[in-house]
């Protein structure tokens, strides 16, 4: 909102994804238009929603739990960023398709997410895999699978949820940057040429492949 807001200068942009330009609007009422009220600079890139589990949590794969939940479908619990996030989506999307119940504890945001299911409060989560990758490293997060359409080169052993046997779970965060509407093509294309020239750059893409996204440049009528 703040930057739908201030002067289409060029000065104040937006580095927004997924949520804020597509699941939010279409899931809440805002004080801001995620076409109307913005102009599209360029993508920045992708990451896979990655299905996740407590490290202690007594499951060995995606199969394993799915038969310990039709079996008792109030065993787990899942955490979301809130209700209509990528995640909730995630996890919604693999209840269907993997025909199970579990319950679902909605979070003002990814943070306290990862936080309860660290702790363990509750047991799994679809974050992205940007925002996972650091606690599976650290082994305080145990991978279960990629919901995308192919393995992460990060995680090579960690199968898709299709190869786990849960097909139709694909759900990938974009991330972009965005100016404020009436924003004068000029400087526009003047940030996309900026933009798009430090995602050529092989320690930037490095840097951002290593933390769990995969870079994708555009134009703006690409975005």
């Amino acid at each position: 909102e703040f930057v739908a807001r201030a002067a289409p200068d060029g000065h104040t942009l937006m580095l927004g994804y997924v949520g804020t330009h597509a699941m939010n609007p279409a899931l809440q009422k805002l004080r801001y238009d995620p076409v109307a009220d913005f102009e599209p600079v360029g993508l920045v890139g992708y990451s896979p929603t990655l299905m996740v589990a407590n490290a202690l949590a007594p499951v060995k794969d995606v199969r394993d739990l799915a038969s310990q939940l039709k079996a008792k479908p109030d065993r787990y619990s899942y955490a979301s960023a809130g209700n209509g996030t990528a995640p909730h989506f995630a996890a919604e999307l693999f209840k269907l398709n993997a025909g199970v119940d579990m319950l679902g504890v909605p979070y003002k945001g990814s943070a306290p997410a990862i936080t309860d299911t660290l702790g363990g409060q509750t047991q799994f989560m679809f974050p992205s895999l940007f925002t996972a990758i650091p606690y599976v490293k650290a082994g305080k997060l145990k991978p279960l699978a990629v919901a995308g359409p192919r393995r992460s080169h990060l995680l090579p052993d960690v199968p898709t949820l299709k190869e786990a046997g849960v097909d139709g779970v694909e759900v990938q965060q974009w991330y972009a940057v965005f100016a404020p509407a009436r924003t004068p093509r000029p400087i526009v294309d003047k940030l996309n040429k900026a933009l798009n020239q430090v995602l050529a750059d092989k320690e930037v893409v490095k840097r951002i492949e290593d933390h769990g996204a995969d870079v994708e440049a555009s134009t703006p009528e690409q975005l």
